[in-house]
C-alpha cells in the first residue's frame, strides 16, 4: 500500500512537471494541441493529489474513531512512505499509542480508588442530577442493612422520608438517621459535598455509624465511674470487714449482745466486698489474647456444659461448619454462655427453644445470632439493657451484657439487641465480629 502512494506520488509529479512544459510550448509557439495536452495533463495531476488527500482524510478519520471508540490497538502502516505522509502517519500512531497508555493508566487509578473505597469504614454514595446512584462502596451498603446499594429506592423500606433525605441534602450540609435493620437499631450521620464531574455535577454522602462512637464513649464513662467507685468503696469497706472479723474473735466479745451486732457488721460487708468485687471485673477486663478456632466447636463446649435444662431445644447452625473466628476464645465463649443464660431465664419453666446461628457475609464479617421465643424484652428495657448495673431481676448484677457488649468491643466486633419478630423470633441478640 505504501508502495503504491510512493508511486501516485511519483505519477502526479510527472504528470505536473509534463503539463507544465506542454503549456509552456504551447504558449510559445501557437500551438494548441499542446497546451490543451498540458492543462490535461495539469488536470490529471490535481485529481491524483486531491485523491491522494482524500484518502489521507479517510485514514486519519479511521484512526480518530478508533481513538473515540477506545481502541487505541489501531495503527496506520509507515513503512514504504516518505515526506509529509510518513511523518504525520507517524504522528496518528504516536498519538494513539500515549492515549493507550493513558487509559492503562486511568483503568490502574479507577482500581485504586476502588480499593480505597471498599478499605473505608465509612460509607460512599455518589449520586447524578437525576439521583442515580453512580458508585457506592461496601461499607454504604452495610451501613444502611442492604446486600447491594443500586437505587435510593431500595431505601423506602425504612420509610419515604430516609430517601428523601438523600435527595435533598444541599452541599456542606449533615443530618442524623435513625434506621432499625435486620442487625439492629443503627444511627448514622450524612454528610453531602457537592462536584463537577466532566460536564456534570455529582452529589458525595458520606455516612458513619455514630451509634458504635457514642455507645464506646459511653462504655469508656462508665468504665471510669467504676474504676473509682470500687476503689473509694474498698477502701472505706476493707478497714469495717478485718475489725468486724478481730472484734469477733475476742473472749471479751464471744457470748455478748455485742457478738451478734459485730457478726452482722461483718457479713454485710463481706457482702459488700465481693459485691463491689464482681463490678471490679467490668472495669479491669483482661486483654484479649486473639487466635483462630472453629466456632462450631466451641458452641459444641458450651452445649455440653448443660446449661439448657430439658424443657428448652437448643439448635446450633453454622455455615459453613468450617466457620473460623480470630478472636479470643475464653472471651467469647464468656458472651455466649451469658446470652444462653439469659435465653434461659428469660423462658423460664416452660417449653421452648433457643437457636444460635452463625454464617459469614460477602465482606468476610461474621454474624452469631442467639435467638429464643420466650417473652421479649419491652421497649423501655432494651433501651437500658446495656448500661451497666441494670437488670430487672432481684439476684442479677446487672453487668452480664454490659460486660459481653466491652468483651465485643475489645475483640474488634458489636453486640445488638435485634426488635421483637426479627426472623420469626422474640429476641434475638446479634454479634457481629469485623
Amino acid at each position: 500500500m505504501g508502495y503504491r502512494w510512493i508511486y501516485s506520488i511519483t505519477v502526479r509529479t510527472l504528470l505536473l512537471v509534463g503539463g507544465v512544459v506542454l503549456v509552456t510550448l504551447g504558449i510559445v509557439y501557437g500551438k494548441g494541441g499542446l497546451l490543451v495536452a498540458g492543462l490535461l495533463l495539469c488536470a490529471a495531476s490535481i485529481f491524483i493529489f486531491r485523491k491522494m488527500q482524500q484518502q489521507l482524510r479517510e485514514k486519519s478519520w479511521l484512526m480518530l474513531e478508533a481513538i473515540r471508540n477506545r481502541d487505541y490497538s489501531f495503527r496506520l502502516p509507515v513503512y514504504g512512505f516518505s515526506g509529509g505522509e510518513r511523518v504525520l502517519q507517524d504522528t496518528l500512531n504516536r498519538f494513539g499509542g500515549l492515549m493507550g497508555e493513558q487509559k492503562q493508566l486511568m483503568e490502574q487509578r479507577e482500581r485504586f480508588y476502588e480499593q480505597i473505597l471498599s478499605s473505608v469504614t465509612s460509607g460512599i454514595i455518589v449520586l447524578d442530577e437525576s439521583m442515580k446512584v453512580v458508585q457506592t462502596n461496601p461499607a454504604a451498603a452495610r451501613l444502611l442493612g442492604l446486600p447491594v446499594l443500586s437505587t435510593l429506592q431500595q431505601l423506602e423500606r425504612y420509610g419515604a422520608e430516609v430517601s428523601h433525605v438523600f435527595r435533598s441534602l444541599g452541599a456542606g450540609e449533615r443530618c442524623n438517621i435513625q434506621l432499625s435493620t435486620s442487625k439492629g437499631e443503627v444511627q448514622l450521620l450524612v454528610r453531602a459535598s457537592v462536584m463537577q464531574l466532566g460536564e456534570r455535577q455529582v452529589r458525595i454522602l458520606a455516612l458513619n455509624d455514630i451509634r458504635n462512637e457514642l455507645d464506646e464513649k459511653e462504655l469508656d464513662s462508665w468504665i471510669k465511674l467504676v474504676r473509682v467507685l470500687t476503689h473509694e468503696i474498698m477502701n472505706s469497706i476493707a478497714p469495717i470487714s478485718s475489725l468486724s472479723e478481730t472484734f469477733l474473735k475476742r473472749k471479751d466479745v464471744v457470748g455478748t449482745p455485742l457478738y451478734d451486732g459485730i457478726r452482722a457488721i461483718h457479713e454485710t460487708s463481706v457482702g459488700l466486698i465481693s459485691f463491689v468485687d464482681s463490678y471490679r471485673k467490668f472495669s479491669s477486663l483482661q486483654k484479649p489474647s486473639p487466635e483462630p478456632f472453629y466456632l462450631l466447636d466451641l458452641l459444641r463446649q458450651i452445649e455440653g456444659l448443660t446449661l439448657v435444662p430439658g424443657n428448652i431445644i437448643l439448635s446450633l447452625q453454622v455455615e459453613p461448619a468450617e466457620l473460623m473466628l480470630y478472636a479470643d476464645p475464653n472471651l467469647i465463649r464468656q458472651v455466649l454462655i451469658n446470652l444462653i443464660k439469659n435465653a434461659v431465664q428469660a423462658i423460664g419453666g416452660e417449653k421452648g427453644r433457643i437457636h444460635v446461628r452463625a454464617y459469614s457475609s460477602a465482606d468476610e464479617h461474621v454474624f452469631v445470632y442467639v435467638s429464643n421465643d420466650g417473652p421479649a424484652i419491652p421497649e423501655v428495657e432494651a433501651e437500658q439493657i446495656f448500661v451497666p448495673f441494670f437488670t430487672t431481676r432481684s439476684e442479677g448484677s446487672g453487668i452480664g451484657l454490659s460486660l459481653s457488649r466491652q468483651i465485643m468491643k475489645l475483640s474488634g466486633g458489636s453486640i445488638s439487641l435485634l426488635r421483637p419478630g426479627t426472623n420469626g423470633w422474640n429476641t434475638t441478640f446479634v454479634l457481629e465480629f469485623e
